[in-house]
């Protein structure tokens, strides 16, 4: 793989964690004018090793398909995630660069993978890396919920969900849920600052970002090279989930394609009716059950450990 000719490719990259807020640090980092973003909040072009021809039929469905139409569009409709293959498609994503010089883009999968660290480093030598890292429980947690509400999953006990994933086959990205690998930061955080170096590799905490949003993102903003006296409006989260009140239903909803279309085709105010009567309060999140905080207590102590002294910074506070 060669680098363009064209220098409007990434100077910066969120790299995950999933479930880690990134969805909200893209709508914060895209209103900054000098920052574009690609309008393909995830292309995962760099995750290599994920292979797209083991994803499940329900997370599939709810990628967008066909990348190259939309990346020879005027691409002014958002779209959350893809899973770029192509270099020249991937190169497209920011063609309607203009003035800015912080392009990036924010692709969970880069953080697990063992290989997009070194993809991305053979062909952004300079780029910078921004990693958002979360309370690795709290992680588990909203990812579950996360799939309950899409309709990616219809166990209603995290603890037996826990249980399934964690003996799923096959073991990857698209297939499995990997509630317990994803949040194992310690090797793939070390990956980053192997083959970047600390200066070049900046990580924030999602708990961080939830009490002075804009201290972060202010902090990023100097971390990218962008005028970090602006000040963007940090006021709403995204990428929040509800919990379905009727067991089952979303599953259904989102097996028999019907989900994709509706989230295309309906208007916003039907939207926000339908999530009314199926869904409830985004605030009902139930709680995690005792034998799944120790199960999860078990799988990621010594990683937290690990990780505490890779960065310097106490983190048994996520084990409390």
């Amino acid at each position: 793989m060669q680098k363009g000719t064209q220098d409007k490719l990434p100077t910066f990259i969120v790299v995950g964690a999933n479930k880690g807020g990134t969805t909200s640090l893209y709508h914060y980092l895209k209103q900054h004018p000098e920052v574009y973003l690609s309008p393909l909040k995830e292309p995962h072009y760099f995750s290599k090793d994920i292979d797209v021809n083991l994803f499940n039929h329900e997370f599939a469905q709810n990628k967008l398909q066909d990348i190259e139409k939309y990346v020879n569009g005027d691409m002014q409709h958002e779209y959350h995630a893809a899973f770029v293959r192509n270099w020249e498609q991937y190169k497209k994503l920011y063609k309607n660069v203009e003035h800015q010089t912080g392009i990036g883009e924010l692709s969970t999968s880069y953080l697990y993978s063992t290989v997009a660290a070194e993809e991305i480093k053979n062909v952004l030598p300079e780029c910078k890396i921004i990693i958002c890292l979360r309370n690795p429980i709290d992680r588990a947690y909203s990812h579950y919920r996360m799939n309950i509400w899409t309709g990616n999953n219809n166990e209603f006990d995290f603890y037996k969900a826990l249980q399934q994933d964690f003996h799923h086959k096959p073991k990857v990205w698209g297939n499995a849920h990997l509630y317990v690998e994803i949040g194992q930061y310690y090797e793939q955080v070390k990956r980053y600052l192997d083959v970047f170096g600390k200066e070049n590799v900046k990580i924030i905490f999602t708990e961080d970002m939830k009490e002075s949003p804009q201290q972060v993102i202010k902090g990023l903003y100097e971390f990218i090279g962008v005028d970090s006296n602006f000040n963007p409006d940090t006021s709403k989260n995204y990428n929040e989930v509800f919990t379905p009140r009727y067991k089952n239903f979303t599953y259904w909803f989102n097996k028999l394609g019907i989900r994709p279309l509706f989230k295309k085709l309906a208007p916003r105010s039907l939207k926000n009716i339908f999530v009314k009567i199926f869904y409830r309060s985004k605030n009902a999140k139930g709680v995690i059950s005792p034998e799944a905080k120790q199960f999860l207590l078990d799988q990621f102590s010594e990683d937290v450990k690990k990780l505490s002294g890779l960065l310097g910074k106490d983190l048994n506070h996520w084990l409390n």
